[in-house]
């Protein structure tokens, strides 16, 4: 296969070089009347013909045409078509820029303003696609109260996230779990600051840095090929007017559960230099600051224990960005783009332990600051030329986690508990006494630090040679990249136990945190004072023990290096015939991995024997065939389809060959070096109607089929280790590996329009989306022993939904405009466990949020936020529905502030 495309592609590029005789070039940017905004998305079209280009994000656009005088006819959603005409000589660049004027568009009486901007920005872009995306512009993003990236993804078809303390962190795409999907800051990949995964948690990303969020859905040959669920592209915003924008919000807000305000603030400056406007310049920053918490109910279903759990957190999210470019002409030009985020967590979590059967109640106060940073530089060039286009770039991004420390403190109590779980929403307990702080005896505290960085340095060029085949526009592209890795994680670990004289736990408490718990539904009494803990053992260090075991081990087991290199390179070819469309070609990805980490040893006895040094590598090659087609049925509707082949590496966790055995209970784990990604083949079809009035209505179906699904499967009765010369026979041995299938369906559903063909309704909009997922994976039967190891079972994918839905209506009038939002999440399997009855499930989630804003003029506005209206809580069960494990909630919280454009 890989013969045959480049024997076919090769005579494309030789005839593609020789195609370009009495042609020219044509290149502007087009923008709006009112306020100069660059129109993402139009499409220019030249008159009488299928050939047809589009704007960028910055409105720009370049056109290979024959030479003579032309008519050029320019489209976007919500405007009046725009006819230009224009004269142009052989191998002529000529600089057209073009302003639409802000009128109503003959289909509807709608003016383009306000949320329908950032409408018309997305959609014109998402009509304009060679591939199946959806994209959402700023001015969209700013419509709902979503402060981070994951929130603000949240509101695309298809998209699910999970949550952490009630906001969105991780993303899912198409009901495969975070792992599946690429994250990407200006096109390029950027680094999870996590010690054990691939994937970004984007609430460190505030969403007031981005111009726009794309998720591609069906990958192209010029992108990265490690994302079966889908590709996120953050991008971030660049200058575009000689005239200076200011822009900006202020405004604060208060969390009900803790009783405590939050603040945030952006600002943002851009502007464009020079006669001919060839230097930009844009600094936006910003910095989010929120006391929040949770209260919640947790059950040990195998141990018979219950916890209350008591959070208090403080987060803050700070984000700088930048972008610097300069044209040195209409055919050559160079950038510099720059993204800083760091989110901070501080974490108190106060909780009880009850334990039954050993009679004991454990009172715990856990004090963690956390901290998530995430770099992304760009710097690269764009050059058109008579015949070809060129762009190249570097890039460097850094991710890193720095936990400076993670204290927590635990007392025992021996008091006799009996618990009750009939109503499993609000479980009851009886034990006596047990907020008497004078029962509890010291029983361990420990000190933690880790440090995980991951880091990326990328290379790559692009080349696109136009053609023209019986008067239909083409085009051959090629390119390669490099991208280098490295990974790390580092820890300490020192827990202390009691040598003798420690007091206990009266000596070490303060006041109530918060008055009541869970309603008033149980009580907490004075919590530990964590500080206190930690002075009495800075002045009395004899009266603790450390366990320098568990240092070594805990240390070993999790600590590792590792490095990764990529080459890539891709060929493709873009053709037009008629209405149709084709986008075909093929990429071929290598990757080579190595890893340095440590075998941890258990002896018979249940103590430590040794500590291994141990290392690994591995090397893959994937060659991607990807096969799009868009047929225009007319210039508002579109039908796609595509063939594509796409893979998801492993997670660190599960490739990193650390190794543990514990001969005591017969068990051992190992990491996987030679693990393999999981490959999948991806089929899609999808229906678009666009609404000239700015809106859409669109449908369609996808499948994947995954091979080399990762799973864990138990090695009966096993040498130890796996590689070189066994030390121990006999032994189970639990590790991830490739080998069987899984597959995924599904479809999605968008309807999104302002109700302008109902006079009484013309100010509103709605806007609504649904996906239905089915999934299944064959794993190791859980039943599985020694005389039957192969035989299998079937599971739905950890992390699909099967329901996943939004719906919003909002309100817009000339000044006042308001939007409610509701996101609905179905339930999903969280973790597999060691029997079906093990299985742990996060339940079905329904938020209920609103926003609203009045202009006090054309440059500022009041805004007000309110996110869980209903307070919905985290619910987790375990095997059945009515065996819930989990119940956390977190109540409501409200901002409000003024937005500002000067």
């Amino acid at each position: 296969m890989n013969l045959r495309s480049l024997l076919f592609c090769v005579p494309l590029l030789l005839f593609a070089t020789l195609a370009f005789a009495q042609r020219g070039i044509i290149k502007g940017k087009i923008v709006g009347q009112e306020n100069k905004e660059p129109l993402a998305g139009a499409t220019i079209l030249l008159s009488g013909t299928n050939n047809q280009t589009f704007t960028n994000l910055n409105g720009e656009y370049q056109f290979y045409v024959n030479s003579g005088n032309l008519s050029l006819t320019v489209r976007y959603l919500g405007y009046q078509d725009t006819i230009i005409k224009v004269s142009l000589k052989d191998n002529e660049l000529k600089v057209l820029n073009i302003t639409l004027a802000s009128r109503q568009q003959t289909l509807s009486s709608v003016v383009i303003t306000g949320y329908t901007q950032g409408q018309a920005k997305a959609l014109n872009q998402q009509k304009n696609a060679d591939n199946i995306k959806n994209i959402i512009a700023a001015d969209q993003i700013g419509r709902f109260p979503d402060p981070n990236a994951a929130e603000a993804l949240q509101r695309v078809p298809g998209v699910n996230i999970e949550r952490d303390q009630g906001e969105g962190r991780y993303v899912s795409i198409r009901g495969l779990a975070p792992q599946f999907t690429n994250t990407s800051v200006n096109g390029e990949q950027i680094p999870s600051p996590e010690a054990d995964v691939r994937f970004v948690a984007l609430d460190a990303i505030p969403s007031d840095q981005l111009a726009s969020i794309e998720v591609t859905k069906a990958l192209t040959p010029d992108m990265d090929g490690d994302a079966i669920g889908g590709s996120i592209n953050l991008i971030t915003r660049t200058a575009q007017s000689s005239t200076p924008e200011i822009i900006g919000s202020l405004g604060g807000g208060y969390n009900n559960l803790m009783g405590k305000p939050n603040l945030q603030g952006q600002l943002q400056y851009g502007q464009r230099f020079g006669k001919n406007q060839k230097f930009g310049m844009l600094l936006n920053s910003n910095y989010y600051h929120n006391d929040l918490g949770s209260d919640g109910v947790e059950r040990a279903v195998e141990d018979n224990e219950l916890e209350l759990r008591d959070y208090e957190l403080t987060r803050t999210r700070l984000g700088l960005s930048s972008s610097f470019d300069y044209k040195f002409n209409s055919h050559h030009e160079v950038y510099l783009k720059g993204l800083y985020s760091k989110f901070t967590d501080r974490e108190f979590r106060r909780r009880y332990i009850f334990i039954p059967e050993d009679d004991e109640i454990v009172k715990a106060t856990k004090d963690r600051f956390e901290s998530q940073a995430v770099i992304s530089i760009n710097a690269g060039a764009k050059h058109t030329f008579k015949k070809v286009f060129l762009d190249y770039e570097g890039q460097y991004s850094f991710g890193e986690q720095y936990t400076p420390y993670d204290n927590e403190g635990e007392f025992i109590a021996g008091i006799p508990s009996t618990l009750d779980f009939s109503n499993p929403k609000f479980p009851a307990f009886e034990a006596a006494d047990y907020t008497n702080n004078s029962l509890y005896d010291f029983d361990a505290v420990g000190f933690g630090k880790t440090v995980a960085k991951d880091e990326n340095l990328t290379a790559k060029f692009n080349v696109g040679v136009p053609y023209k085949v019986n008067g239909n526009d083409g085009l051959i592209k090629f390119g390669a990249k490099v991208r280098s890795k490295n990974k790390n994680f580092n820890i300490q670990q020192n827990t202390f136990e009691n040598l003798g004289g420690v007091p206990d736990l009266s000596n070490f408490d303060r006041d109530p945190v918060k008055d009541e718990f869970m309603s008033g539904r149980y009580e907490l009494g004075r919590p530990l004072d964590l500080g206190k803990l930690i002075t009495h053992y800075n002045a009395n260090p004899g009266q603790f023990e450390l366990q320098i075991e568990d240092k070594a081990i805990d240390e070993a087991l999790e600590a590792y290096t590792a490095s990764e290199d990529v080459m890539a390179a891709y060929l493709m070819a873009r053709q037009q015939f008629k209405k149709l469309m084709v986008l075909g070609g093929f990429r071929y990805e290598s990757t080579k991995v190595s890893y340095n980490s440590k075998d941890v040893v258990i002896n018979e006895a249940g103590d430590l024997d040794e500590i291994i040094p141990v290392s690994g590598t591995s090397k893959y090659d994937f060659l991607l065939p990807q096969l799009h087609f868009k047929y225009e049925l007319n210039k508002f509707s579109n039908i796609r389809a595509a063939v594509t082949y796409s893979y998801a590496r492993p997670n660190f966790a599960e490739i990193v060959p650390a190794q543990e055995i514990n001969r005591e209970d017969g068990v051992a784990t190992a990491g996987n070096a030679a693990l393999l990604p999981v490959s999948a083949i991806n089929y899609d079809l999808m229906f678009e109607r666009y609404f000239g009035s700015v809106g859409i209505v669109s449908a369609g179906l996808f499948h994947k089929q995954l091979d080399d699904f990762i799973y864990n499967r138990i090695l009966f009765n096993s040498p130890y280790p796996l590689t070189g010369t066994p030390s121990i026979t006999g032994i189970d041995v639990v590790q991830a590996q490739n080998g069987n299938d899984a597959q995924v369906s599904g479809l999605e559903f968008a309807f999104q329009r302002r109700l302008t063909f109902i006079p009484v309704l013309k100010d509103f909009s709605v806007y609504l989306n649904y996906t239905y997922t089915h999934s299944k994976a064959n794993i190791q039967s859980r039943g599985a022993d020694e005389a039957n190891a192969n035989t299998t079972e079937e599971i739905r994918l950890p992390g699909q939904s099967s329901n996943v839905g939004n719906a919003s209506l909002a309100y817009e009038g000339k000044k006042f405009s308001i939007r409610t939002s509701l996101n609905f999440n179905g339930e999903f399997l969280s973790e597999v466990g060691g029997t079906k009855e093990e299985d742990i499930y996060v339940k079905s989630r329904l938020q209920f949020d609103a926003s609203a804003s009045y202009a006090i003029n054309n440059r500022i506005r009041l805004f007000t936020e309110v996110l869980n209206m209903t307070n919905q809580p985290l619910e987790v069960y375990q095997g059945n529905k009515s065996q819930t494990i989990q119940r956390e909630f977190y109540s409501f919280w409200t901002r409000f502030g003024l937005k500002f454009n000067l």
